[in-house]
């Protein structure tokens, strides 16, 4: 996994992701960040090599290296079922973020962001979308800091119920607007896709779905707005 921006590289050296290498910009000044990125990788004993913008350009999956990009190992997804168990061994209250279409990858990333920012533990994403390069850059390193698990929807909807954890959707025909209902305790929150709705099924097997107030004349929010608005409010709530 490559992790490229000077934000999202520190992050993960700080949150101690297990590291392999660092391509750092051979350039004979360094300036503030990038000196506080390579004084992070020295005290952890990772490899640094220095290269020319050319060969980082070339290598870059975002193409916004700003001058620097890790190589992480590839982390093991330890299961939603397990990660639950985990937080219930450590007495942490539950708060997950499914994200039901992640189609566009900035999105998905903004929506990580959002979900470390509000104390969220994970997000969850179906079992084909892998986290990616773009998603880590868009996350601004908050990936780094939460788990990103793969499972289906409705394995993750059944490993809820029989946690005693909520399973809230967002959708424009929700049943109450999102500061009206109870998001206190333990919680899953399901964003959909940018063009399609939740199904019918989905809300059968949630305990209910919220919607988020509009007066324009475009009925649809972005995802990753829409998120964050039930998210600080599930904040808010605490």
């Amino acid at each position: 996994m490559q992790i490229e921006g000077r934000n999202p590289v520190t992050e993960a050296l700080v949150a101690h992701s297990p590291i392999i290498k660092l391509f750092v910009i051979d350039s004979p000044e360094k300036d503030s960040k990038l000196q506080n990125i390579i004084d992070l990788a020295n005290a952890a004993h990772i490899e640094i090599k220095f290269k020319s913008r050319k060969f980082l350009d070339k290598i870059a999956s975002t193409k916004i290296h700003q001058g620097v990009i890790a190589f992480r190992e590839e982390r093991a997804d330890m299961g939603f079922a397990k990660f639950i168990k985990s937080l219930e061994d450590s007495n942490t209250e539950p708060f997950i973020v499914y994200i039901r279409e992640a189609q566009n990858e900035y999105n998905v990333g903004s929506i990580i962001r959002s979900a470390e920012i509000v104390g969220a533990q994970a997000v969850i994403l179906p079992p084909k979308t892998l986290l990616s390069p773009q998603m880590v850059r868009a996350s601004m390193g908050a990936s780094e800091h939460l788990q990103v698990i793969n499972e289906n929807l409705f394995n993750s909807i059944k490993i809820c119920h029989d946690n005693n954890i909520k399973v809230v959707g967002i959708e424009v025909s929700g049943d109450k607007y999102y500061y009206e209902a109870d998001l206190k305790g333990p919680m899953m929150l399901i964003i959909g896709g940018e063009d399609r709705s939740l199904s019918e099924e989905i809300k059968n097997k949630s305990d209910f779905f919220v919607k988020i107030p509009m007066k324009g004349k475009v009925n649809s929010l972005n995802m990753s707005i829409a998120a964050s608005i039930v998210m600080f409010e599930k904040l808010r709530q605490s």
